[in-house]
């Protein structure tokens, strides 16, 4: 794979499952200090996917690499069968729900506000939304459950609601990949197996292609296609059963084990 991935009409292609985000011996450092090292893998399409490690292993600055805000040190980063910083006017088929979204709870802007936010990549600067961007929204906002909601302020929702919301801001924008950092952080149990069944359920309606970061595996062994365990390098890659239930899984966490119970990071 060169560092400038050919452009291809990636969607258009036929046959068997394809090659969605490929990373290629991929160096990332941050303030002079290395967080990925010698990175490799290939992701196939319309799988979900869970990633884990330790607080620090660079799991949020994978995320960044695939969004194209970081841009690799040494190696390549392909996406949909280009490179992120090629992609431009296809960015808008990736969706991203950050671990936490700054907002003011007193502002007064609506459910349908937030997600239309969401839908501005694809109206264009200096552009006023359509019926189609419209009723987007309203789709979006119809497939989390928050119909009825659209008029609601943001602040008012319960935490639950707020991240069904960024779920449908993320979606609403011709999505194919949705990478989504600790989002049932903060959750109660109950609340976060709702968030997940929703999300599974949209994954096999929508064709969807999932990335989900998580500290808890518990999740990840129910809900995950396949794990990907890094901590800087690349430590295993498989079925949540080969990825949970290996012994390596202790040398790479070094006795932190507050993630079997959720605990979270900001990477």
């Amino acid at each position: 794979m060169t560092h400038a991935c050919k452009v291809a009409e990636f969607f258009d292609g036929t046959g068997g499952p394809r090659t969605l985000i490929q990373l290629d011996n991929v160096w990332v450092s941050l303030g002079g200090k290395t967080v990925l090292e010698d990175i490799t893998l290939n992701l196939q399409e319309k799988r979900f996917v869970g990633v884990i490690g330790p607080n620090g292993a660079g799991k949020t600055t994978l995320l960044r690499l695939i969004l194209g805000i970081l841009k690799p040190e040494r190696g390549g980063v392909c996406v949909m069968g280009m490179s992120p910083t090629e992609l431009k006017h296809e960015l808008h088929h990736i969706g991203y729900v950050p671990q936490n979204v700054l907002f003011d709870p007193l502002f007064p802007v609506t459910v349908f506000d937030v997600v239309m936010m969401g839908r501005i990549c694809c109206i264009g600067p200096l552009r006023f939304a359509r019926k189609k961007d419209k009723e987007a929204v309203h789709e979006s906002i119809e497939i989390v459950g928050l119909q009825g909601l659209e008029k609601r302020l943001i602040g008012e929702l319960s935490g639950g609601q707020q991240k069904r919301a960024f779920l449908a801001r993320a979606l609403c924008r011709e999505t194919h990949i949705l990478l989504l950092d600790e989002p049932t952080s903060g959750l109660d149990v109950p609340v976060q197996n709702q968030f997940m069944e929703l999300l599974t359920r949209l994954k096999e309606e929508l064709g969807l292609s999932v990335i989900f970061v998580s500290h808890d595996v518990n999740v990840l062994a129910r809900y995950a296609d396949e794990v990907i365990c890094i901590n800087r390098t690349m430590q295993m890659q498989g079925k949540p059963e080969e990825v949970l239930g290996s012994d390596r899984l202790k040398d790479v966490y070094r006795c932190e084990f507050d993630f079997l119970v959720g605990a979270g990071g900001d990477d």
